[in-house]
């Protein structure tokens, strides 16, 4: 019996077989969930097209000084504090997601968020780890 399809898997692949693209299952909604928060995580605000309050901009934070990380940069074309930023996309965003346990790391060019990540309030729980530097950008 075939299983429903959640979502397309990205980097986009296509199954030599159907000529479809390779989609996640309903069997593997971690995943998706995975790959859903790291969109949210690395699209920059305004680069998703008719939505641009979506996203984090994780990478416009790669340079800034730690302080500017933690409190943010006022004014027009500020920033918010990084954590704010993503508490409130996930919130906005991916409610199914409840976060615990937030953690960011940043030393010179490297950022990394961690947290624990419940689907729906199950009582399971998964850390997501993305850790960003100026080389993989």
């Amino acid at each position: 019996m075939p299983t429903n399809k959640v979502a397309v898997k990205f980097p986009l692949q296509i199954d030599d077989e159907t000529a479809n693209f390779i989609a996640f299952g309903t069997e593997e909604l971690e995943q998706v969930v995975r790959q859903n928060i790291k969109m949210v995580l690395l699209t920059n605000p305004g680069e998703r097209i008719f939505d641009d309050n979506f996203g984090v901009g994780l990478r416009k934070y790669l340079f800034l000084q730690p302080q500017q990380i933690e409190a943010g940069i006022p004014g027009s074309n500020g920033m918010p504090p990084l954590r704010n930023a993503i508490i409130a996309q996930l919130a906005n965003y991916l409610p199914y997601v409840v976060i615990r346990n937030l953690q960011l790391n940043f030393n010179e060019n490297t950022l990394s968020v961690r947290f624990e990540f419940f689907i729906n309030d199950s009582a399971a729980s998964s850390i997501f780890d993305l850790t960003i530097s100026e080389v993989n950008i």
